[in-house]
């Protein structure tokens, strides 16, 4: 049979494996008892469960990271230029995946056809405005 030592706030048997410091730390009392004398650490909270859908949003706000110098990786807001959580560097940089690489290389081209069409208007434009003398 476990041993069970009298709680000092309520006097009740309680196994030892239940029992809590009181707030004085002179004495032993019962979890009950513990959890009245500290109500901001179990307070009664209404916590809805994440849809699996708001977890997969938030997660998809945070951008991976790692460390050039221990190789840590790790999650963080988007707008995250800190030092490294693990060795305390700053040498943190964005990891990117094959997906952002593709995007951010067609983005590129995108650019530079849009860039060349721009020039090719321009040249059009000046050549126009041009008189070739023979």
């Amino acid at each position: 049979m476990p041993e069970s030592i009298v709680c000092k706030a309520c006097n009740k048997r309680v196994n030892i494996g239940d029992l809590r410091a009181d707030k004085s730390g002179r004495g032993w009392i019962c979890v009950n008892c513990y959890q009245d004398q500290h109500p901001n650490v179990y307070k009664q909270e209404d916590k809805k469960p994440m849809a699996r859908t708001e977890q997969i949003s938030k997660k998809l706000q945070q951008i991976k990271y790692y460390c050039t110098n221990c190789g840590y990786k790790f999650y963080k807001e988007e707008k995250f230029s800190g030092k490294c959580p693990y060795c305390s560097l700053y040498s943190v940089r964005e990891e990117k995946d094959a997906e952002t690489w593709l995007r951010e290389v067609t983005n590129d081209e995108d650019e530079k056809t849009e860039r060349n069409e721009r020039v090719e208007k321009a040249i059009n434009r000046a050549s126009g405005r041009i008189e070739i003398l023979d």
